[in-house]
């Protein structure tokens, strides 16, 4: 397999790895939720604990992409399945977040 194939099969994976790396480590890391919340969004019951959250939420969507990526040269099919279920996954886990720390106006 030369480098050009793999970068045609795993290229956008592997971007959207280093891209789930980069925000969930500055959300865990630096805590600014600013770069996940829009600006006419209000404020949040906990910044500090939605930052945390939300960094751990795209650190483990970034795995799951890397996971994507090995999967790809297995069965495609399993890969798209997984990156679904993940998307998921993640949709419900993130919802249950922002019910916990989100808008101070949901209580």
């Amino acid at each position: 397999m030369t480098l050009g194939t793999f970068i045609e099969m795993a290229g956008i994976p592997l971007l959207l790895f280093v891209i789930c790396m980069y925000y969930g480590l500055r959300l865990f890391i630096f805590q600014d939720i600013s770069l996940i919340r829009g600006k006419d969004k209000g404020p949040v019951k906990d910044e500090k604990a939605y930052a945390r959250e939300g960094g751990k939420l795209i650190l483990l969507f970034g795995a799951a992409t890397l996971l994507m990526m090995v999967l790809i040269f297995v069965n495609l099919y399993v890969a798209v399945g997984e990156i679904i279920v993940c998307t998921l996954i993640l949709g419900v886990l993130w919802k249950r977040m922002n019910d916990k720390y989100g808008d101070i106006s949901s209580d």
